[in-house]
This record gives C-alpha cells, sequence and structure tokens, in this order.
C-alpha cells in the first residue's frame, strides 16, 4: 500500500508541474537536425570513360551518401567498403549510402572487366 501513495504522489507532483510550468525541457528540435544533418555528407560521383570524378575527395565520419551518374558511353558502376552500386548505363544514375565509423582511406573502383586497371579506381578519406 505504501509504494502505491509514493507512486501516485510523484506522478501527481510531475502532472503539477507540467501544468505549472509547461512541458518538461526538451532541446530545440532544429539542434537534432543540425546534428544529424552534420553527420550526413553528400557526394557526387562522375563515371566518365575510365575515370572517377567525386565532387569532393574527403569527409568526416558518419553517413556518406554517394550520388553515382555515368556519363561515359560503356557501363560503369561504382564499388567502396563493400557497397557496389549496379552497372550504370549512360545517363543512368544511383545512389549508395554507406557508413564510415573509423578515419581511414577507403579505395573505391569500378568493378566492371578490367575498368579499374584503366584508371577507374581511387581512395577516399575519412577524417
Amino acid at each position: 500500500m505504501n509504494r502505491i501513495m509514493i507512486r501516485a504522489t510523484i506522478v501527481s507532483v510531475f502532472a503539477a508541474s507540467v501544468v505549472a510550468f509547461g512541458t518538461p525541457a526538451q532541446a530545440p528540435a532544429s539542434a537534432h537536425a543540425t546534428h544529424r544533418a552534420a553527420l550526413v555528407t553528400k557526394i557526387k560521383v562522375t563515371a566518365k570513360n575510365f575515370k572517377f570524378v567525386l565532387s569532393k575527395k574527403t569527409a568526416k565520419r558518419g553517413i556518406v551518401i554517394f550520388k553515382v551518374t555515368n556519363i561515359g558511353s560503356v557501363q560503369h558502376d561504382f564499388s567502396i567498403k563493400g557497397r557496389r552500386t549496379k552497372k550504370l548505363s549512360h545517363g543512368q544514375s544511383a545512389t549508395r549510402r554507406v557508413t564510415f565509423l573509423r578515419k581511414g582511406h577507403y579505395p573505391y573502383k569500378c568493378t566492371v572487366d578490367s575498368h579499374a586497371s584503366l584508371g577507374m579506381k581511387g581512395v577516399f578519406t575519412i577524417t
């Protein structure tokens, strides 16, 4: 019986404080959105004939979204950290979301035929 009275008292005190002072304090929603946005980096990857061009070659730890567009005349894909896009024909795009938890250098390449040996490779750096 004593526990029930204690719980009822706690609940009533909390309810009275919410009524008197408004909702409990929380961080502003924009602070949460800003924090999440800081953890996501978007990189544009252009695949040309036997060459990749990245909008940035470095990012901070967190989620990196690679948007790959093939402007070359043959099919290409994009592979990094075990994640790969499908083969993209001329004009096609694909998005790959990769999470990087550790700083380091991560190689990327085209896995189609011998495209990597012809120059479709590079290193992406996480700081």
